[in-house]
């Protein structure tokens, strides 16, 4: 028997459109005999909320179809992105998945047993730029992995760029661990020879030296670079990695209100703005003089002996 086509089970949510072409006598096949996808399809964990351009979701046996709007996605399934286009996926479990242009994703695990619930819930991330927002599930559900990094996303809200050799993650709110990716070592596991250690790494210092693998992300805007052998801690430009956003980026500089009493703020960018063209500078800076002059002559005669300076009154 022929081997399923993928887009004939690849599930949409009520409103989307349907093929008008696909033959009910087939779809009836699949689901009488089976099928190479009729097991994906019973396997949904999320779907697709927006497509922007080319996405096209693949699946472990090299089946391949394309992604739109209304979509849904499947445990195990690889998604990419194309050269100009993005995706917002929203699982299950209300997690908020966007992946920027030129980016390749694979939903791993999906245990989800309601809100505040343990579960699991990982994915990885071979290339390009992704934003991931928990959802409803326990704080230890969530875990990303890259190719230098393993990534535990305690409640919060990040940006990650990733390219075979580098990883960069940006803390938007929340916390997270970052640390360096040992094959498949659990973050868990990783963090045993920290012994509460995860801040000890200075921002702007490496980590190479260290016996921790690991750092602990909990400002808004802190940046980890992790490497294979290392890891570094900076402060993030605003809109730093704004690829995998759909619609405005949000500034995520700091405030009082994000700061937590156990560490010191990064002190946040102040944007330069050019004075407009052709304002007459020297207007203010006169002015500032002047004012300047005006004070000292003030205080220069307060301090004087006015008191016996002859003081005439004309007639």
């Amino acid at each position: 028997m022929p081997s399923t086509n993928f887009a004939t089970v690849r599930g949409r949510r009520p409103g989307a459109r349907s093929n008008p072409h696909i033959s009910r006598i087939l779809i009836a096949g699949v689901l009488l005999f089976g099928g190479g996808g009729a097991s994906w399809s019973q396997e949904k964990i999320g779907g697709a909320e927006t497509v922007i351009n080319s996405v096209q979701g693949s699946h472990p046996t090299g089946k391949q179809a394309p992604v739109a709007q209304g979509d849904s996605v499947f445990l195990n399934e690889a998604i990419s992105s194309g050269a100009d286009s993005k995706a917002n996926l929203v699982l299950n479990d209300k997690s908020n998945v966007t992946i920027g242009p030129g980016s390749t994703i694979k939903l791993d695990d999906f245990v989800y047993s309601g809100p505040k619930q343990y579960g699991t819930v990982a994915l990885s991330m071979t290339n390009g730029t992704l934003r991931f927002t928990t959802g409803d599930a326990s704080k230890q559900a969530y875990t990303i992995w890259t190719p230098t990094a393993a990534i535990r996303v305690r409640g919060t809200s990040l940006r990650i760029k990733a390219t075979s050799t580098e990883t960069q993650v940006i803390n938007e709110e929340g916390t997270a661990i970052v640390c360096i990716r040992k094959d498949d070592v659990s973050v868990k596991e990783l963090r045993k020879s920290c012994n509460g250690r995860e801040e000890d790494l200075a921002v702007g210092t490496g980590g190479k030296n260290r016996s921790c693998p690991c750092t602990e992300l909990l400002l808004p805007s802190e940046e980890a670079t992790v490497t294979a052998s290392e890891i570094a801690v900076t402060q993030a430009p605003s809109y730093a990695i704004s690829e995998p956003f759909i619609g405005a980026p949000r500034d995520v500089r700091l405030t009082a209100a994000d700061l937590p009493t156990k560490k010191e703020p990064l002190a946040p960018l102040v944007p330069y703005v050019a004075p407009a063209e052709g304002f007459p500078w020297w207007l203010p800076v006169g002015a500032l003089a002047v004012g300047a002059g005006s004070v000292a002559a003030i205080a220069a005669f307060s301090s004087s002996d006015h008191n016996n300076t002859p003081f005439f009154v004309s007639p």
